[in-house]
């Protein structure tokens, strides 16, 4: 081919608005056109330098693609090849062409076409459908996890009236534990809502020791807790609940 036939021929790449390149039979680029330059982020000498797996995981099906057109040296189209990863960052669905380059033994050629924005749009539309789906079924969840709730808080505090101080400790500790699960439900009831998380002045000391009172109960009824505390700690800025779920963990 001459130098203005070659020349002519790499104008014509450059100017496709898709991404064209060509992976030699080791998976690295060959030519690369400006498009390409720009959905890989890098130019073309130094995408030379790299293989194909530097941007897509070895696992993606446009690697199975490859693999199948070298086999079979016949081209192959696929639709909404999902082609995102930690360096191609981003929604990126593609329309997928591989081509053998049987003169160049086990070379592809390889051309991507972007999705529709309306498909793209259609896509955010069923995730939002989705999540207001999910939504509906917490909220759901947490109505009827709470109803139950409300009648052991209320037997504790029935108990509690006749009990000794030592069972009164337990009701106490029942009745605490049904709030915490009760704001945990609540929590659930607006985990779509990013809003940010309410903290306060907490004393760790009775934390922990809410903590201790719900293992020996529990779990931990045959271990031997020591408390070993500083008591000139500061009270520290953080939210109850989450303290609790913490040091219960």
């Amino acid at each position: 081919m001459s130098s203005e036939a070659s020349s002519a021929s790499v104008n014509l790449l450059n100017a496709l608005p898709h991404p064209v390149f060509t992976l030699e039979a080791d998976n690295c680029f060959g030519e690369v056109n400006s498009a390409a330059e720009v959905f890989f982020g890098a130019s073309q000498p130094v995408l030379r330098k790299r293989q194909f797996s530097a941007y897509v995981a070895e696992t993606s099906p446009i690697q199975t693609l490859i693999e199948q057109v070298r086999r079979s040296g016949t081209p192959v189209n696929e639709y909404r090849v999902d082609m995102s990863s930690p360096r191609l960052p981003g929604e990126r669905w593609m329309d997928v062409h591989v081509a053998p380059m049987s003169e160049r033994g086990g070379a592809t050629m390889l051309m991507l076409q972007a999705r529709s924005i309306a498909e793209s749009l259609d896509a955010q539309l069923v995730h939002r459908g989705a999540a207001r789906a999910v939504s509906g079924l917490a909220g759901m969840l947490a109505h009827e996890i709470k109803n139950p709730l409300s009648g052991i808080r209320g037997a504790a505090q029935l108990l509690e009236h006749t009990a000794d101080e030592g069972e009164a400790a337990l009701t106490r500790l029942i009745t605490d534990e049904t709030d915490r699960i009760v704001r945990l439900v609540d929590r659930l009831e607006v985990f779509s809502n990013q809003r940010p998380i309410e903290r306060e002045s907490v004393n760790i000391h009775t934390v922990i020791n809410h903590v201790a009172a719900l293992a020996q109960q529990g779990f931990g009824s045959d271990v031997d807790l020591q408390e070993l505390y500083d008591p000139s700690l500061p009270h520290v800025f953080g939210n109850r609940d989450q303290l609790v779920q913490v040091f219960l963990n």
